[in-house]
């Protein structure tokens, strides 16, 4: 069954395709033409949408001059953006990564829910275990392997990346908090940070990591957690659990604090 959501860039792109059929737009939009009109959701500079695309930055500013001569993008103070109407490729490009994502998961998973993803990652929720290179477990699922094991029904979580060899505790609770940064997760992982003695900088590094494509201020939150931490609970939000209550919680699972 092909759903609405895989259609809809077919048919966005098809339409611009129609309109502009004087313009090659193919070749323009092609390849790392797309990795970058990804990123294009917002003015960005070419150093910019260099770093986020994994694409060197000659190859960005000749895929930019391209697109800025036949009025796809301009340029204003070094940043670029698209003009109307061709706004419509970030979702056009988007949608056909996301298609991509999903038909690569379905190969391997059943029941997928995308938690997070950019143009060559995504983090997702799943119904059934994966053994495939490049995806990793991680959730609460994973807590286990660190040595704090979560009596959880949860759905299983993987991420796919190529950038990871291996799930870090700072990466797993980064997953953890995009999962859901509900109260009852941040106490998960207030309990990881402290028994894997997780620092704060190697949270912040891994948190900017996911910060651009996420709802959350998961900067933030992390920080929050480390002082909390650092404070015994003096410094604390009112998604943290009160000190003794997470000393208690931390002698279930025979952490010291």
């Amino acid at each position: 069954m092909v759903s609405l959501t895989d259609i809809e860039p077919i048919e966005q792109l098809e339409g611009l395709l129609t309109e502009y059929s004087h313009m090659d737009l193919p070749s323009l939009i092609a390849g790392s033409g797309l990795q970058i009109l990804y990123y294009l959701d917002q003015r960005r500079t070419a150093t910019e949408l260099a770093e986020r695309s994994s694409i060197s930055r000659a190859t960005v500013y000749r895929r930019l001059d391209n697109l800025q001569r036949v009025g796809v993008v301009g340029k204003s103070k070094s940043r670029y953006r698209l003009n109307d109407p061709f706004t419509v490729l970030v979702s056009i490009a988007r949608g056909l990564f996301h298609q991509k994502h999903r038909r690569e998961a379905e190969q391997h998973a059943t029941g997928l829910n995308f938690v997070w993803e950019t143009h060559d990652e995504y983090l997702f929720a799943c119904d059934n275990d994966v053994s495939t290179e490049g995806f990793h477990l991680t959730g609460p699922a994973l807590f286990g392997d660190f040595g704090v094991p979560l009596l959880t029904r949860d759905r299983r979580h993987y991420v796919r990346t190529d950038r990871l060899s291996e799930i870090t505790p700072a990466e797993l609770v980064c997953h953890t908090l995009l999962i859901d940064d509900g109260s009852r997760y941040r106490t998960y992982c207030l309990l990881l940070i402290q028994k894997q003695e997780v620092d704060q900088a190697a949270l912040q590094d891994c948190a900017e990591h996911y910060l651009p494509e996420t709802a959350i201020d998961l900067r933030a939150i992390v920080d929050d957690l480390s002082e909390y931490l650092e404070t015994d609970g003096e410094t604390t939000t009112e998604q943290l659990p009160q000190w003794e209550e997470f000393k208690q919680t931390a002698r279930d699972y025979e952490i010291t604090v």
